[in-house]
């Protein structure tokens, strides 16, 4: 019995041996085959989240679960980011936050595997708003360039103990082997992130100086409203907008330049009111972007829709500021789509309007200059005009000659073509013009007319 017993119990000791290697080897493949994943994600040049992506869906398909988080670690805010969260196998969106529990010291600093065998240990580990405590969880750490960058969370709501020797393994091994490749990674789309940032500011740049030529190309101030207007709408794709400018001697905003459905529109000048969109953005100096509810946003600022213009879906609002002065503002506008503007149309603008302001004040201030010169010169023609008649009177003792003077002299200043002067008698009720100029002829005019 002793001998056919000693070969059935090393067989069997055998056979157990044999399963806990066969375990041992698929634990190893399916390492292997998140690894493989991992550098398949990288190899195809998939950005930073495409790859935390296809991470947490090959570890879920290993560990056959659906609690798990993958989370990356922000030290210059000290902030979580919650990158790839899923709970009872829905996925979740969560804000970045604070950690829950642990200090950023505590957190950042730990390199052990962290492992919560029961409900009681659970209900110690702070959980993110909204969720539920499980019975179990592990978590590992993820290190890359010799500091904590990340950590790998897995929970089970219905098991205490869940979380073996092999699972631990696995997540370790896929950790330690994700640190490297995610930093770089995260470095690439980061560096790809400035690199658009970059373009993007060129691009300003380059329509800045466009902007900037077409206002060295005008000198009236109309003529520069309509070279800034007609360059935004070719930049924003022939979209909607308008340029306000406000003058506060009279409170009066003025509409320059004005399109509504793709066509040129004048509106008439309006009393700047106390509420609405335009006063608002006057007031305080400030961009304002609305990009859905437009009638409760009219509602909340007292706006109203202007004469010969509709109800716009999406608006943003770019004040003109000159020192501590908003002299007026840029609006762009889509009648069809509400969320029509992104961050990007809107720092265009703002970099637009901030390039404009300056430009566009001194052509205000040189238009108002001329026009203030062309007062003053008609001013001096007035006055030389009145000594010039005042030296020719000291001259002159009959009254025809005092007349023709004065026809002569009006004829100079104001080089007209036709120029007379009647005379009325208030007895006979009649008129006579003993001066009548026409074409540069003196014609005589005999007689009273009534």
């Amino acid at each position: 019995l002793a001998n056919s017993m000693s070969v059935a119990l090393e067989n069997a000791r055998l056979f157990d041996e044999t399963q806990r290697l066969l375990k041992v080897t698929e634990d190893r493949a399916a390492e292997l085959s998140v690894i493989n994943s991992v550098q398949q994600g990288l190899a195809a040049e998939l950005d930073f989240q495409a790859i935390i992506n296809l991470i947490g869906d090959k570890l879920r398909e290993v560990l056959h679960t659906d609690e798990i988080g993958i989370r990356w670690y922000d030290y210059e805010q000290k902030l979580v980011h919650y990158l790839y969260e899923y709970e009872h196998g829905e996925r979740l969106n969560v804000d970045p936050m604070p950690p829950q529990t642990t200090s950023w010291e505590v957190m950042t600093s730990r390199r052990e595997p962290k492992i919560v065998n029961t409900a009681a240990e659970m209900a110690n580990v702070g959980l993110i708003p909204g969720t539920e405590s499980g019975k179990s969880s592990a978590q590992v750490d993820i290190v890359g360039s010799d500091k904590v960058i990340g950590s790998i969370i897995v929970e089970d709501y219905e098991k205490e103990y869940a979380f073996g020797e092999s699972e631990i393994r696995l997540l370790t091994t896929v950790a330690s082997s994700m640190g490297v490749a995610l930093e770089n990674a995260r470095l690439f789309d980061e560096t790809q992130r400035l690199l658009k940032e970059t373009e993007e500011r060129n691009a300003e740049l380059a329509i800045i100086n466009s902007v900037q030529a077409a206002l060295a190309a005008e000198l009236n101030i109309q003529g520069i409203y309509d070279a800034v207007g007609d360059k935004i709408r070719e930049i924003f794709n022939n979209r909607d907008m308008g340029i306000r400018v406000y003058d506060p001697q009279t409170n009066l905003l003025h509409f320059p330049y004005a399109y509504a459905n793709g066509e040129r529109i004048t509106i008439e000048s309006i009393p700047l009111t106390e509420q609405g969109f335009s006063p608002h953005v006057l007031r305080t100096r400030e961009t304002l972007v609305i990009n859905e509810n437009m009638d409760e946003e009219m509602k909340k600022y007292g706006s109203y829709v202007l004469s010969g213009t509709q109800l716009e879906k999406s608006a943003i609002y770019v004040p003109l500021v000159v020192g501590s002065q908003a002299r007026g503002l840029i609006d762009l506008i889509d009648m069809e789509h509400e969320h029509a503007f992104s961050d990007s149309d809107v720092r265009l603008l703002q970099t637009l309007a901030n390039a404009m302001s300056v430009s566009l004040e001194n052509a205000r201030l040189f238009d108002e200059t001329q026009r203030l010169l062309k007062e003053t010169e008609q001013r001096n023609a007035e006055l030389a005009l009145i000594n010039g008649v005042q030296e020719g009177l000291a001259s002159k003792l009959d009254i025809q000659s005092i007349i023709d003077l004065v026809g002569d002299k009006i004829r100079d200043v104001f080089d007209t073509q036709t120029t007379y002067i009647a005379l009325h008698d208030k007895a006979s009720k009649t008129f006579q013009v003993p001066y009548y100029l026409h074409q540069g002829n003196r014609v005589k005019i005999d007689g009273a007319f009534p």
